[in-house]
C-alpha cells in the first residue's frame, strides 16, 4: 500500500509540473498577444481618416452641420477643419456653390448644391360675390407658405380642362351660379400646388344665394378605388372625370416626377451608402369606378442600391396630392 501511495504521489507531482508549465506558456502567449494587439489598436486609434464628398445636395433653407461634407471622419475634430463658403452663398437661393475645406494647411474643394423640390403649402377658401363684382386669384387664398421664405406666386390654373379637353378659363365667370375654380400656387423654382374651391355669384337683386345645380358628368364622377391607387395629380374638375383620350397627356405629373427624383436622390445621399443607385419611376393613369373617365395620375418611386452581390431596396412609395410620400418600404426612415 505504501509503495502504491508513493508512486501515485510522484506521478501526480510530475503531472502538476507539466500542467503548470503549459499554463505558464499560455499566460506568456496571452501577454504577448495583448501587447501586440494593444500596439496595433493604438496605431489604428490614432490613425486619421477624412473622406470628403465630391458634392452635397440640400433643400433651400435646410439646416445642416459641417459634417455633411464628409462621408467618413476618424480621429479628426471638426474644429480642426475650416469650411469656407463663397461670398455669394445663399441657402435660400437654388444653385451650385464651391466650398473650400482647409485641413492641415491644404485646401480641398466640394460642391454644395441647393435645390428647391417642395411645393408651397396652399389653403383655399370659397368666394362669394354679386354679378357686378370682379374677383382675382388671390381672393381665394386663405394662406400660402413656401420653404424658400418668399411670397407664393398665385394664379388661376391655366391648364384646367373640361371632360372633353376644352380649356377652362376660371377668371371669366360673371353670371349667377356656383362654379368650380382651380388656383395654382408656385414658387420661383416652379414647384406648383393646384387646389380647387368654389366661386358663388349671386344676383344682386336676390338675397337668397343660388342653388348649386346637380352635377352631371359626361364620363362619370371622380370617385376611384382609393385602396389600390393614390392620386399624385387630380385632373378632375367639379367632381367630374375627364375623357380616356387623355390617358397619356399630363405635363404636371412629369414635372412632379422630375422634382421627386431630385428630392429622393438628395435624401438618400445623406446615408452615405456604398453601391450604384437606381431610381425606378412609374406613372399610371387612375380611372374612375365606372371606368369611363380619368380622375388623375399616380406616381410610384423605387430607390435601390446595387452592389456586387445583391440589390438593396432603400425606399418604395407613392406620392399624394400634397407631395407627401406614402411608404411601403422605408428602410432608413426617410422623411415623408
Amino acid at each position: 500500500m505504501a509503495k502504491k501511495f508513493f508512486f501515485d504521489k510522484v506521478h501526480n507531482t510530475k503531472r502538476t509540473i507539466i500542467n503548470l508549465i503549459i499554463i505558464g506558456i499560455c499566460v506568456i502567449g496571452i501577454i504577448i498577444c495583448f501587447i501586440v494587439t494593444s500596439n496595433f489598436q493604438g496605431e489604428n486609434k490614432n490613425k486619421r481618416e477624412l473622406s470628403i464628398k465630391s458634392d452635397v445636395t440640400i433643400e433651400v433653407n435646410e439646416k445642416f452641420n459641417d459634417d455633411i461634407f464628409f462621408s467618413k471622419i476618424e480621429n479628426v475634430k471638426l474644429d480642426q477643419i475650416k469650411i469656407v463658403y463663397p461670398d455669394d452663398f445663399d441657402k435660400s437661393t437654388p444653385g451650385e456653390y464651391t466650398i473650400t475645406i482647409k485641413v492641415d494647411g491644404k485646401d480641398y474643394f466640394t460642391k454644395l448644391i441647393v435645390v428647391d423640390t417642395v411645393k408651397p403649402e396652399l389653403v383655399l377658401k370659397e368666394v362669394e360675390i354679386t354679378e357686378k363684382e370682379t374677383y382675382t386669384a388671390n381672393d381665394f387664398v386663405e394662406s400660402c407658405l413656401d420653404n424658400s421664405g418668399k411670397n407664393c406666386i398665385i394664379e388661376f390654373y391655366k391648364e384646367g380642362i373640361d371632360a372633353d379637353g376644352k380649356t377652362l378659363d376660371y377668371s371669366k365667370y360673371n353670371k349667377e351660379g356656383i362654379y368650380s375654380i382651380k388656383i395654382l400656387a408656385k414658387d420661383e423654382s416652379d414647384n406648383q400646388n393646384i387646389l380647387e374651391t368654389k366661386l358663388i355669384i349671386k344676383n344682386e337683386n336676390v338675397e337668397v344665394p343660388p342653388v348649386e345645380n346637380p352635377v352631371v358628368c359626361k364620363y362619370g364622377d371622380n370617385s376611384y378605388n382609393e385602396s389600390n391607387s393614390l392620386l399624385a395629380v387630380d385632373v378632375s374638375t367639379g367632381g367630374c372625370a375627364i375623357s380616356l383620350d387623355f390617358y397619356n397627356k399630363n405635363e404636371e405629373i412629369n414635372k412632379i416626377m422630375e422634382t421627386e427624383t431630385t428630392r429622393i436622390i438628395k435624401d438618400v445621399q445623406k446615408l452615405n451608402l456604398k453601391g450604384t443607385p437606381y431610381v425606378n419611376r412609374q406613372v399610371s393613369a387612375i380611372t374612375n369606378l365606372s371606368g369611363n373617365g380619368i380622375v388623375g395620375f399616380e406616381l410610384e418611386m423605387t430607390f435601390k442600391i446595387e452592389n456586387e452581390n445583391d440589390t438593396e431596396i432603400i425606399a418604395q412609395y407613392k406620392l399624394n396630392v400634397n407631395g407627401k410620400r406614402v411608404f411601403t418600404i422605408n428602410k432608413y426612415n426617410l422623411e415623408s
